[in-house]
């Protein structure tokens, strides 16, 4: 993890002050003039932006790198300071981070638009504003369960939790409002095409991203509170949510922070999603991973590194230069942050219609096949009639440079739709495909999916110390069972708010450790 001194400059006396204005103008900023023919809240729609994937990239390593790509079967890291999240042992600091670094960040600027909008939905930069914010919450909840949001105030440090089925209620209930608003709004409205890095003004493609958001959260919670996800789900549909890959949200940057992990050596593939992949022979993988060479014939191939380490691996894979022998997400720095997609928005309506929903015209299987399709279109990738044919299935992890991380795995999921699947057989099938599709971007979307479903099956951490809190991931009935549930609450919200937090622990339902369920994980 890198980590930098930014000099502070001390202006001690000033015997002039022809210059001051030039002095003491930020070279990157916005001057006066511009930013009195800024449209209103545009700068605070920007910062909203970075932080639905943290851009600065010590906050993308540790709220999302460290903590949640392991878990989603996404990435390992070699360092052996860095694998304490596998090893469910992550510092108290390292799992306050995600809070502490991300709230600030998030209520400065949303204040900011509340109040020019005096708290009025129907002014489009506040409704674009609150789609942002539940875009960044979503993932904080999914991380933590119940959190401040409702009764947020400015300024106010000591704020009641919601619970985490009121929050969710909330976050749909405010999507709703501004995808009304968003569609609402001038077709030829571009008035923040300057401040926005995703669709350059286009609120009508904003429309669409926030009703596949409302959708998202709406399976998230249909195992729990079905009648309320289907309400809104129907609303998201008839609004209309993303079908084609020229409407999915891609963040515009120069400088990907996930390329950022790979060139720092922090951060190698996951054994789970390559041997996932290798087993069904995915023409994906050329685009999700570089090349390696094997020890033995030296031929190139995609290979992943398991997540954790052997605690007789002292000086760690990156200090004796093993870490060269793994697969790197092949992610340029100038590549775009995928959201969102079409194809996992069709992979959630093969769920919904898997589930007997009736407004979910299409048959599931009609929608499992149109999400492979889109996910290689997105890719650029021919074959995907063929891969759908595929019946291969992952077998045991061989890993050819150290062999004290291989492992016996079994897991019978595949590719090719069967009629006689049970719904079961189909939902694992649906649940790994999105898996597969969101991959490298939307790891916390993985983790929670994976809670939640039991699916993919993943490979058990190599060592747990965890001190007997948590029980190592294992397989019951072919869905995974265990593993790290959620993070703690802050421990700085002890001293700083710790009445609320008490109520928030309450509102678990278990202890405050990384073994308690949330909210929308139905207890079998």
């Amino acid at each position: 993890m890198k980590r930098y001194i930014i000099p502070v400059l001390a202006l001690l006396s000033v015997a002039c002050t022809k210059n001051f204005e030039e002095y003491n103008t930020n070279p990157y900023g916005v001057n006066q003039e511009e930013y009195q023919r800024s449209p209103i809240g545009g700068n605070e729609l920007l910062q909203l932006q970075n932080l639905v994937l943290p851009q600065q990239e010590n906050s993308y390593q540790m709220c999302f790198d460290l903590a949640a790509t392991p878990y989603a079967g996404y990435a390992a890291t070699q360092d052996n300071f860095d694998n304490k999240y596998p090893m469910y042992n992550a510092s108290t600091g390292w799992m306050d981070y995600l809070f502490d670094d991300t709230y600030p960040k998030i209520y400065t600027p949303y204040f900011a638009l509340k109040n020019y909008a005096n708290g009025d939905m129907s002014k489009t930069y506040f409704a674009l504003g609150s789609v942002l914010r539940v875009a960044i919450t979503h993932w904080l909840t999914d991380t933590y369960g119940p959190l401040p949001y409702s009764q947020m105030q400015v300024g106010n440090t000591k704020v009641a939790y919601d619970s985490q089925k009121d929050l969710y209620l909330k976050m749909c209930e405010e999507l709703k409002q501004a995808i009304t608003t968003l569609k609402n709004a001038p077709a030829d409205d571009r008035q923040y095409k300057e401040f926005d890095a995703v669709y350059k003004g286009d609120l009508q493609k904003w429309a669409k991203y926030a009703s596949s958001l409302l959708l998202r959260l709406s399976i998230r919670m249909s195992d729990v509170d079905e009648a309320d996800a289907k309400t809104y789900a129907q609303f998201a549909i008839n609004s209309g949510v993303i079908t084609a890959n020229s409407d999915n949200p891609v963040y515009a940057n120069n400088d990907n922070p996930v390329r950022k992990m790979a060139d720092w050596g922090d951060s190698c593939t996951s054994a789970d999603i390559v041997e996932y992949m290798n087993a069904f022979s995915d023409p994906r993988r050329e685009k999700y991973f570089t090349k390696v060479a094997t020890t033995v014939s030296q031929t190139q191939e995609y290979i992943g590194l398991r997540a954790g380490r052997i605690e007789s691996v002292k000086s760690g894979l990156k200090n004796d230069g093993k870490w060269l022998l793994y697969s790197r997400p092949n992610v340029s720095k100038t590549d775009g942050i995928y959201w969102i997609t079409a194809a996992e928005v069709a992979f959630i309506k093969a769920e919904m219609a898997l589930k007997g929903w009736s407004f979910i015209t299409e048959t599931a299987e009609d929608l499992y096949k149109q999400g492979v399709k889109l996910s290689f279109d997105q890719h650029g990738v021919g074959g995907a009639d063929a891969y759908l044919n595929v019946t291969a299935t992952r077998g045991n992890f061989v890993d050819p440079h150290q062999s004290a991380y291989s492992a016996t795995f079994t897991s019978d999921i595949t590719v090719k739709w069967a009629s006689t699947d049970t719904n079961e057989q189909k939902l694992a099938k649906i649940i790994t495909q999105k898996w597969l599709s969101m991959y490298p971007y939307n790891a916390h979307e993985a983790w929670a999916e994976w809670r939640r479903t039991g699916y993919p099956n993943l490979l058990p951490t190599m060592v747990n110390n965890s001190g007997g809190v948590i029980t190592t991931v294992n397989q019951q009935n072919g869905k995974d069972k265990a593993g790290m549930r959620r993070l703690p609450f802050s421990s700085k919200e002890t001293t700083n708010n710790g009445d609320n937090k008490a109520a928030a622990v309450r509102m678990l339902g278990g202890a405050d450790t990384g073994a308690t369920d949330l909210w929308w994980v139905k207890q079998n």
